[in-house]
């Protein structure tokens, strides 16, 4: 090293100490909450929160505020609930009711869980701080919790009430730590009103208290070689109950559980009269609701659903810690509930970084956490001194730069840790669409088209019967007579509506044509029932369409309209599942598609365009080819079909070919005339093969305004 140089870790290290470690706390409070809902927005803006799970939120709380306790209609569709309250007893959101009433947007469900979840490091940081004496290590689990990848991935998937059990669970072990139980109880009362889980694990914290030191299990060891276990641990017991801890945690073990018989009781029977709702259903639709394993969905037989998948979380979630919990395995026991319930579920969403079920496990891991650090510590120090002088002590000249030595390795290592863990959670945009849960679907682009969204959704009267698509239901859920489509294709949806009593409006987006129930979509374009009222040619979900009963007028359009104008190589619509690549006769080698020899199906379909009104050319090049080894192919042999369609309407045509025609040199070239009568989406073309002793190849398909 040359003279004059400063070592990077300990530059670093002394530029931190400067700095008191409540101020680097409120540092990363604040860092934490500007990147949690600046990336929530960002979601909402590019329209990636849907209706599960902040609309139906939204919807229950704007209709708690007007005088209809927690209804919202997602549960009505898929369960038959009436009110939120029937599915999770969430009494804690009736403070956010006045909030959300002021100011009903999902920017506010957003900012309070940045908020609630960035609060529970203050907590964590005072349980560390005590546990080891040391402001530094009560910060670095503080810091360690808001990087840690499950926080993060859980706080940007919408809203979830899940968001508040760490808070919760870290002030309550807080409090009994400093024996303030008072305070203790009140705010354990808070859990058991946010979730039907938080009894469980506060249930957990009580046995925690309760369960019996190293030297009393020594001592009973001992007592039992000597034949007198009976009477010393009848005697501790007795001595125990007049510790307060002890009668508190009794209290807190008895108190979880009387809260979750009478929040089930609550569920499945006042409820029903208190707000006009009706019986669970039977059988349940999905929600876990009920008392006993099997009502849980839990089952021997469920261990091997996904038993990989369920290991590999639980070890990734330890290794994003260091495996420090490990060290503290008491308090490693309050992750026990939640761990054997996502080991015998076969729901596998509970053990994916993505969804709001990190927020559990963090509720309870950090704890272990906070607890082990002393043990870590300590172990840490041996290692060092093992390996840097196994044969003396430190001299009183070298203990100084030892301790200096070990806060610069304590700082590389926290940093290692907390980099690791932030390039897995949603911030870093490689891990996007990685095959992971909602909170990893955002693009990063920015949200352009926002405002054409929203100016869409304004055209929507206040109070108006609406079904939505369930990315834009979150932009219409402030009215208790909006309905959503599911995300995909879902029969067994109860929507209130049928053709006889079609809702006043339909809002649609591109991307979410799958979920539109077949007897909806025949009356979309049916001039007698519905028009279009606005189109939103560029939001971020593609095409926007709203639909109005009985409007006859012209639509109101937002973005610029389409061209009008696209040509695609054949080999950009390949349908993978019956086509290959192919070189279309004095066209460019494999930019054609063609059937797979002998393999019968659509092998092209697409380009899946939006267009404006009017009249459109489409042009299409065929050319068959004979399958050698083959007899030859008769000339009316019918070997091929074209045809074209587009979301809600009828086909626009369907021609089907003989061989004679396309096997002329060249191929032949196809034009047809298509009518849009309005704004259209999923314009698409599709060619299917009719025999296996001709290979039909599509050298491209282009659309052009007449």
């Amino acid at each position: 090293m040359s003279e004059g140089t400063v070592p990077v870790l300990p530059s670093i290290a002394r530029t931190i100490r400067r700095v008191p470690p409540r101020a680097w706390l409120a540092v990363a409070l604040a860092a934490y909450f500007a990147v949690s809902f600046s990336l929530s927005w960002l979601r909402a803006l590019e329209l990636q929160t849907t209706t599960w799970d902040i609309g139906l939120y939204q919807q229950a709380l704007w209709s708690t505020a007007h005088g209809r306790p927690f209804f919202e209609t997602a549960d009505v569709e898929t369960g038959g609930y009436r009110s939120l309250l029937e599915v999770h007893t969430v009494f804690v959101l009736y403070l956010l009711v006045p909030l959300y009433a002021a100011f009903p947007s999902q920017a506010t469900l957003f900012a309070v869980q940045s908020a609630v979840v960035a609060l529970a490091a203050v907590p964590l940081y005072l349980l560390a701080r005590d546990r080891t004496g040391s402001a530094w290590l009560g910060l670095a689990a503080a810091v360690v919790f808001l990087a840690w990848t499950p926080t993060l991935s859980s706080n940007l998937y919408d809203f979830h009430p899940e968001a508040f059990l760490p808070l919760e669970l870290f002030t309550t072990v807080l409090l009994w730590e400093r024996r303030r139980y008072a305070a203790g109880f009140a705010v354990a009362g808070l859990g058991w009103a946010t979730f039907e889980l938080a009894p469980v694990l506060l249930a957990a914290v009580g046995v925690f208290f309760l369960w019996p030191s190293r030297e009393t299990w020594a001592r009973w060891g001992a007592s039992l070689r000597r034949g007198r276990w009976g009477a010393v641990v009848a005697g501790d017991l007795r001595g125990a109950l007049w510790n307060s801890r002890v009668r508190a945690s009794l209290g807190l073990v008895v108190g979880s559980v009387a809260a979750y018989v009478v929040l089930l009781d609550l569920r499945t029977g006042p409820f029903l009269t208190w707000f006009g709702t009706t019986p669970l259903p039977v059988p349940p639709t999905g929600y876990v609701i009920g008392g006993t394993p099997a009502a849980l969905g839990l089952a021997w037989g469920n261990v091997g659903v996904g038993f990989f998948a369920k290991v590999s979380y639980w070890l990734l979630l330890l290794a994003l810690l260091g495996f420090v919990p490990l060290l503290a395995p008491r308090a490693l026991g309050l992750s026990l509930p939640w761990f054997a319930f996502t080991l015998f579920s076969s729901n596998t969403n509970y053990v994916v970084l993505g969804f709001q079920y990190g927020f559990i496990a963090g509720a309870t891991l950090l704890i272990a956490f906070a607890y082990a650090l002393p043990t870590a510590m300590a172990l840490g120090e041996r290692w060092r001194t093992r390996l840097r002088s196994p044969d003396r002590p430190p001299s009183e000249t070298e203990r100084p730069a030892r301790r200096s030595t070990r806060g610069r390795w304590i700082v590389a290592g926290l940093a290692a840790l907390i980099v690791v863990n932030v390039a897995l959670t949603p911030a870093n945009p490689w891990m996007q669409d990685r095959g992971l849960g909602s909170a990893y679907r955002v693009s990063y682009g920015g949200g352009g088209g926002f405002a054409g969204v929203e100016a869409l959704v304004g055209l929507i009267p206040p109070g108006a019967t609406v079904v939505a698509s369930d990315n834009l239901f979150p932009l219409v859920a402030n009215d208790p007579n909006a309905y959503s489509f599911f995300w995909t294709q879902n029969n067994l949806l109860a929507l209130p509506f049928s053709p006889s009593a079609p809702p006043a409006y339909v809002l649609i987006a591109d991307n979410r044509t799958a979920a539109v129930p077949a007897w909806l979509s025949a009356e979309l374009y049916n001039s007698t029932v519905y028009g279009v009222r606005g189109v939103d040619w560029e939001s971020p979900a593609g095409t926007l369409l709203l639909f109005e009963t009985g409007f006859a007028g012209s639509f109101t359009a937002f973005g610029a309209a389409p061209p009008g104008t696209v040509s695609e190589p054949g080999s950009a619509l390949l349908n993978p599942e019956a086509g290959i690549p192919a070189t279309f006769p004095g066209g460019p080698a494999g930019g054609a598609a063609a059937n797979a020899p002998g393999v019968l199906g659509t092998y092209l379909q697409g380009p899946w365009i939006s267009l404006g009104p009017g009249v459109y050319l489409v042009t299409v090049e065929l050319v068959a080819i004979p399958v050698p080894g083959n007899p030859p192919v008769p000339a009316n042999e019918t070997v091929a079909w074209v045809g074209a369609a587009a979301f809600a309407q009828s086909a626009y045509f369907g021609v089907t070919y003989s061989y004679a025609p396309l096997a002329a040199a060249g191929g032949a070239t196809e034009t047809f005339s298509v009518d849009a009568p309005g704004p259209t989406i999923q314009f698409e073309v599709q060619e299917v093969a009719l025999a296996t002793d001709v290979e039909v190849v599509c050298g491209s398909v282009s659309v052009t305004a007449a």
